[in-house]
């Protein structure tokens, strides 16, 4: 059983743009409701949207704030593409406060329709690029792909232009949150340190799941910060994944120069099989989870949430 003592949503960041000179259209609303629209004025945008769930009675007072992976939204976080209870729903069962993050672009963030302030195109990932980069290809793997379809409704499109602005809505959260833990999925994990390495006076913990982007180097006293990196099934057999997990140790090793302590989470060397990139919607996912949750705890007993 859930028991939220409250519950609710933000934006942050972002700015106001002012738009002048475009000539005003007739635009149909519906079938029996046409109207001038003015495409002139001021517009909200490159701003995030977070959402939060406050247990009643936390296992411990410093919330999890997870950060989505490219071309996806905080949805990626709630039930499994198969219809399972995803990480969310075992967080807050746990009694765990969680903020989830729609940043600049996604989902309930909305994306800039004004032309000319985004200098490129966006990219939509399709089914078969899905399938390659998530690792889907391998006999053994743990996704259900018989509710891929599912998987492919919620990938939304990307601009390439938009991380540094991304980075900026994740650090403006972090300040509103106050102390912290971040749970960062691929791109989200590279925006994941690149905020701790911001916020370090915030951030309790670092915990990213295959990430990509991580800085290669930390600004000193990052405050002996936990760190973990958390590696799926089939890397050793991927060229691409060999190298970002390469990526992701070498800068781990330039976390702990900088102060903070880092560990590594090799699944299958700790038994655990079958994982693709979207470990948290694999048939195992509870699992990992579980475990997620055990070194949570450990890390509150040792202080480093207090």
């Amino acid at each position: 059983m859930i028991t939220l003592e409250k519950l609710g949503s933000f934006f942050v960041a972002g700015r106001q743009v002012r738009v002048t000179g475009h000539p005003k259209r007739w635009v149909s609303y519906s079938s029996n409701v046409t109207t001038e629209y003015n495409p002139n004025g001021t517009f909200a945008i490159e701003h995030a949207y977070v959402q939060y769930f406050l247990p009643s009675q936390p296992r411990f007072q410093t919330p999890v704030l997870l950060i989505h992976g490219g071309g996806l939204t905080g949805v990626q976080w709630e039930d499994t593409p198969d219809g399972r209870p995803g990480w969310l729903t075992r967080l807050l069962e746990a009694r765990i406060a969680v903020y989830v993050i729609d940043n600049v672009e996604r989902g309930r963030a909305g994306w800039c329709a004004i032309e000319g302030e985004w200098p490129d195109q966006p990219v939509v990932r399709s089914d078969e690029e899905a399938a390659q980069f998530y690792r889907f290809a391998f006999p053994g793997h743990q996704f259900p792909m018989k509710a891929m379809r599912y998987l492919s409704a919620q990938t939304v499109p990307r601009w390439p232009s938009t991380s540094a602005l991304q980075a900026s809505a994740l650090a403006a959260t972090i300040e509103r949150m106050g102390p912290s833990i971040l749970v960062g999925f691929s791109q989200g994990g590279g925006l994941s340190f690149q905020a701790a390495d911001r916020q370090r006076h915030h951030v309790r913990a670092c915990i990213t799941l295959e990430p990509h982007g991580i800085p290669t180097s930390f600004s000193p006293g990052v405050r002996n910060i936990p760190a973990l990196m958390v590696l799926g099934d089939f890397i050793d057999q991927d060229s691409y994944w060999r190298d970002m997990a390469q990526r992701g140790r070498d800068s781990l090793v330039a976390w702990q120069k900088a102060g903070g302590r880092a560990e590594v989470w090799d699944l299958p060397s700790l038994g655990i099989r079958g994982n693709t990139h979207m470990m948290m919607m694999d048939r195992n996912s509870d699992v990992i989870i579980d475990k997620l949750i055990a070194w949570l705890d450990q890390h509150h007993e040792e202080g480093d949430f207090s």
